[in-house]
């Protein structure tokens, strides 16, 4: 496990939000991926060197969870609460694509993000894991 990366999934029901960040904390991935494509999409990670995968502990967390250690039995599977995170990914949208023009003045609550914040939700249980484990997970030799 070389690259030390992270990878993060909101999961749905139909669809889940999968980020993956490196140990130095690079955005490799932020999408929304279908349900069914989940297992396919972790392993293209875990054949790159996943250390961690988190997994948000909301909706169909049991079943993601059961999935995953059935197939990747030796991989470091962590369920981390996500409570707030569609609030908080709808920030970090904002934050990484500013409204333009008259939508400057428009108070971002009543904003409709052009694209389904599920990336940003799982990105943000990454960064919860993190912060709740500390530097020495993005540095184990420090």
């Amino acid at each position: 496990m070389s690259d030390g990366r992270y990878v993060g999934i909101d999961p749905g029901t139909s669809k889940c939000g999968y980020a993956v960040l490196s140990s130095a904390g690079e955005r490799l991935a932020l999408e929304v991926i279908l349900a069914e494509q989940l297992l396919a999409r972790v392993a293209v990670d875990v054949a790159a060197g996943v250390r961690v995968v988190c997994v948000g502990d909301a909706t169909r967390s049991r079943d993601v969870l059961t999935r995953l250690r059935a197939q990747w039995p030796e991989l470091r599977i962590e369920l981390v609460d996500e409570r707030n995170t569609s609030l908080q990914a709808r920030r970090r949208y904002y934050q990484d694509h500013p409204p333009r023009g008259i939508l400057r003045f428009v108070p971002r609550g009543l904003l409709v993000p052009k694209t389904a914040l599920d990336g940003y939700a799982a990105l943000l249980i990454i960064e919860r894991f993190l912060s709740v484990r500390g530097q020495e997970e993005r540095d184990p030799s420090a």
